[in-house]
């Protein structure tokens, strides 16, 4: 007779905690990738992937109710329902419809971009009273200045080499990401200084607050709290800042080089936020790209 083996519990959790990783990163795909091929490049219309969105979420959220396994991943579900929607949904599809909003905002391109601004913090504070009801304090999720003088710990792909203040980690970032996206966005939007006025200026930068803010709270405060738990900070970090990365193939920059920078991006603000304990660092960084962002097409014309 053929002894048994005892496998180790530790083994038994690593297993078992790789296959959940496995699928959370399925999950993550599965809102992101299909879009990406069917629109990008097979040139389909994609106006029924947020409700297919929608479906698959409470398909998961209700597994997560059945399903022994797939229990540990009902926060994460049940946030990326909360994003795709109250915030993709109901704020950023619904209300840009209706004839208050279009009364309000829909006389010109700027303006209909400062009220999509407005509409994220709408969904912002929404999140807020969603952490809230899930027993999660402020400290839990984030939402704290955080401490500035924190070390950024090194990396094993040397960024960075060594332990450093996030006050230089974030300085230097912010010089970087200025001068990439200008190296990738003025050849292609021509944007003129005869443009520039303070008004510009003060649009770009109370635009590009509400924003970093908006994106940094909804797509990383409420989703860290989610996954730290379950895969650990690097695995947890890479996966977050994935999903954010992939979802701005559309955005600015476009294809895959908008995936390359956000992802990055978003992999550096995932960090600082984790390491900080707070939503300092991050916001500075988000803002400082997204300024940039919006003063090149500000003086290109306007959105």
């Amino acid at each position: 007779m053929r002894p048994s083996i005892a496998v180790p519990s530790s083994s038994l959790r690593a297993v078992s905690g790789n296959r959940l990783l496995l699928t959370a990163w399925a999950i993550v795909l599965a809102l992101t990738v299909p879009e990406i091929i069917l629109r990008g490049f097979i040139h389909l219309d994609t106006s029924w992937m947020l409700p297919a969105r929608l479906g698959l979420l409470m398909i998961l959220l209700a597994l997560t109710f059945v399903w022994e396994f797939f229990r540990p991943l009902r926060g994460l579900v049940f946030i990326f329902l909360v994003i795709y929607g109250v915030e993709a949904g109901f704020f950023l599809t619904l209300l840009p419809q209706t004839e208050f909003y279009t009364n309000i905002f829909g006389s010109s391109g700027n303006l209909a971009f400062f009220g999509e601004r407005l509409l994220r913090i709408g969904a912002s504070v929404v999140m807020l009273l969603v952490l809230l009801g899930m027993g999660l304090k402020r400290g839990d999720f984030y939402l704290t200045v955080g401490d500035l003088k924190a070390t950024a710990e090194p990396e094993k792909w040397g960024v960075p080499r060594k332990p450093e203040i996030w006050l230089g980690f974030s300085l230097r970032y912010a010089v970087i990401i200025v001068t990439i996206l200008l190296i990738f966005i003025v050849p292609a939007v021509h944007p003129s200084l005869s443009n520039l006025s303070l008004g510009l200026v003060l649009f770009a930068a109370l635009s590009a607050l509400m924003n970093a803010f908006a994106e940094e709270f909804l797509y990383r405060s409420a989703l860290l709290p989610q996954v730290l738990p379950l895969f650990g900070k690097g695995a947890s970090l890479i996966l977050v800042a994935a999903w954010f990365g992939i979802g701005h193939y559309f955005g600015v920059p476009t294809g895959i080089t908008g995936i390359i920078l956000t992802t990055i991006g978003g992999w550096v603000f995932a960090k600082s936020m984790v390491e900080t304990r707070g939503i300092g660092w991050p916001l500075f960084m988000h803002f400082i790209s997204d300024f940039t962002i919006y003063v090149v097409i500000l003086l290109a014309g306007g959105f």
